[in-house]
């Protein structure tokens, strides 16, 4: 795989730079609520990490050498830093990146176009990864996302809901799309031969609210 491009690098410095916005319901609050739910709901071989870094790129170089660490990714080195990241331990020195959950306070067209190309780099290293966007501040998933989305998995519109129902939210959420990245996994990698596949499209309309 080659080099990030000029577009690509900016977009990780500003990532790095502007990823953690304060205003309305902080980002902290429900990456909180997504680690006590999937805490509830998670064990093992299955685990939950903030912060994990994810290879975007392995390259091999001009004496045909891997200059990363596969196992031990760091950000920095062909790596970029994610927010809240399920793992599968799949064997004893093995641990492999299921499900990724970015959070934003409020979404603008440039996090869509950000957050996909991230995706995309990282789904080229690890052809079974599941990768969504919690958005804290909004009601509902802005249009914006539907238009300029490639290769986000996910999407949750987390101002609508309260603090249970987030929870309860998250906890579905992340029993499926484990099921979706086992699934992508036997694709890539299984020995069965696969007569059909199809992309399912599930959206809730509820506003998601508990009276």
């Amino acid at each position: 795989m080659g080099n990030p491009n000029k577009w690509e690098i900016m977009s990780a410095l500003w990532l790095g730079a502007f990823g953690r916005e304060t205003m309305g319901r902080p980002e902290s609050e429900f990456i909180a609520v997504a680690l006590d739910a999937a805490r509830e709901v998670i064990g093992s071989p299955l685990s939950i990490v903030e912060g994990a870094s994810l290879l975007y790129q392995v390259t091999v170089d001009n004496r045909l050498a891997i200059n990363v660490n596969p196992k031990k990714p760091t950000r920095g080195n062909s790596a970029f830093q994610t927010d809240v990241c399920i793992f599968e331990e799949v064997s004893a020195d093995v641990t492999i990146p299921r499900v990724v959950l970015e959070f934003k306070a409020n979404l603008s067209t440039h996090d869509v176009l950000t957050y996909s190309a991230k995706a995309r780099r990282h789904k080229q290293v690890y052809p079974y990864l599941r990768y969504g966007l919690v958005i804290g501040n909004e009601t509902t998933i802005p249009g914006r996302f539907f238009t300029h989305n490639e290769a986000l998995d996910f999407c949750v519109a987390g101002g609508s809901f309260k603090k249970n129902r987030l929870q309860e939210l998250f906890a579905r959420l992340l029993g499926q799309e484990v099921k979706a990245s086992r699934a992508l996994e036997q694709i890539a990698f299984g020995h069965a031969p696969v007569f059909m596949f199809r992309s399912d499209i599930i959206a809730d309309t509820g506003d998601g609210r508990v009276v």
